[in-house]
């Protein structure tokens, strides 16, 4: 599939357009003098332009690309535009050895005039450099027919992506129909569709539960606000938001699913009335402060302390101790410190684990274990970098067969202990903001009450 992106210019003009016809780049070994005589008579160069050998990808859509610098300026001038940005650079890559070097360029071609070839000054140029080929657009940021700047739909990835697409789908290239996901926000993807903690999970967890305790919008409203999130819920708008409390972006509720668009939720509160009896009223969720015990082997109780215990407490109160309660409790519902947390359940976990094997209690305790891990990560360093020497040497079969598979053993090691060694360092780093933030959820759990019982006075 081709890759694209644009971001803007505000250097000098010269210097992109430079770097971008740039004839180290254009002209690459990896094709031969052969291969530029052939593209020579089926490429279509510039009006009264003298090119190269070296220059045969390098065009202008309503420029000249000799002198597509002065060009610009003269349009900026024109209308009186010749600050802020100067110019918009973007990139269109092909998988390697997908495209002909001609195929590429002819692709950048179609796809700036598409996008853009209407209203703006286009530099397109291919370059060779590398494995994969990549046209090079330099667009004027001033229309040289209105001279309006560029509008966010001709600079946006998501408005320009589906021409793309329908390009490569035109010369028979590999494309896929859904957008490229990061390796973090396909990981954030899988976790949601598995139905663990993430944002979405977690919102869709507090949308059901005012709901399911709702039997009019106003009652959804303050069920809502009572869990930590504000909302614009107008029945004149279009799409329904809400925003997570400790976040600035609102998410669409339609985004959620079916079962969470303007009408749906309408109809879901609307059968509520139906069964009104049944509905309990939105009861505020309050936290009673424990610390967690376990058991010693004469059958006692003992206080947990220290870096454990509070560990231990933190996933208390995540819901993931005891591990019954993390499967039914209200994610949602939980102060919005603890629900950031959730998505890091897997390596609180192991840091969990890490302490209660360890014993470790203390700073002091902590560091000094990670020092000893430490030390024992350069003793193998050590004899690998040995064995590594070793199998440089002349060395039978047999002894270099042994070898490697000792140097896999350590790796093997050393790849256990340095995860350690993270852990420590997370945990380090860990500890305070969990300090902080359960010192913040209990100040906002004191505030709660204390209204609460302002609330109840005053009724009396």
């Amino acid at each position: 599939m081709a890759v694209s992106k644009l971001w803007s210019v505000r250097q000098r003009l010269g210097q992109v357009i430079d770097y971008a016809t740039n004839p180290e780049k254009t002209d690459a070994r990896l094709f031969t003098e052969a291969d530029y005589q052939a593209l020579k008579d089926v490429l279509a160069y510039a009006k009264n332009e003298t090119k190269t050998e070296h220059e045969f990808f390098c065009d202008g859509i309503n420029c000249n690309v000799g002198i597509a610098r002065n060009q610009f300026i003269t349009v900026k001038e024109q209308y009186s535009k010749s600050d802020g940005i100067q110019a918009y650079h973007g990139y269109l890559s092909f998988p390697e050895k997908e495209v002909t070097p001609e195929l590429a360029q002819k692709i950048g071609m179609e796809f700036a005039k598409r996008v853009w070839g209407d209203r703006f000054q286009v530099v397109v140029t291919t370059h060779l450099n590398t494995k994969h080929l990549h046209c090079h657009f330099v667009i004027n940021s001033v229309s040289f027919v209105d001279g309006k700047r560029m509008d966010d739909k001709e600079k946006l990835w998501f408005y320009f992506r589906h021409i793309v697409d329908e390009l490569c789908q035109e010369y028979q290239l590999s494309w896929i129909e859904e957008p490229y996901l990061t390796k973090k926000s396909e990981y954030r993807t899988n976790q949601d569709k598995a139905g663990m903690p993430t944002r979405y999970n977690n919102l869709r967890s507090a949308i059901d539960y005012a709901i399911e305790h709702s039997k009019t919008i106003s009652e959804f409203k303050f069920a809502l606000k009572e869990m930590g999130y504000s909302y614009q819920l107008d029945s004149n708008r279009k799409y329904w938001t809400v925003i997570p409390k400790g976040y600035k972006k609102p998410i669409r509720l339609k985004n959620l699913g079916e079962d969470y668009t303007n009408a749906k939720i309408e109809e879901r509160i609307r059968a509520n009335r139906d069964r009104w009896a049944d509905i309990k009223p939105f009861q505020r969720q309050t936290y009673k402060s424990r610390q967690y015990r376990l058991q010693t082997r004469e059958h006692k109780i003992r206080k947990k302390g220290g870096l454990y215990g509070l560990y231990l407490y933190y996933c208390y109160r995540l819901g993931y101790l005891p591990k019954y309660k993390f499967k039914t409790q209200n994610t949602g519902r939980l102060h919005y410190l603890l629900r950031e947390d959730l998505m890091k359940l897997d390596r609180i976990t192991d840091e969990v684990r890490l302490l209660g094997r360890e014993n470790i209690s203390t700073d002091e305790q902590l560091f000094s274990y990670k020092a000893s891990v430490e030390k024992q990560i350069k003793s193998l360093v050590a004899d690998r970098t040995h064995l590594r020497n070793k199998i440089r040497r002349k060395i039978d079969d047999v002894e270099l067969s042994k070898a490697k598979d000792e140097i896999a053993l350590l790796n093997t090691k050393l790849k256990t202990l340095r995860k350690e060694v993270k852990l420590c360092d997370g945990i380090a780093e860990r500890s305070k903001e969990i300090k902080s933030n359960l010192e913040q959820v209990r100040a906002d759990e004191q505030q709660t009450q204390r209204k609460e019982k302002n609330r109840n006075e005053q009724r009396w």
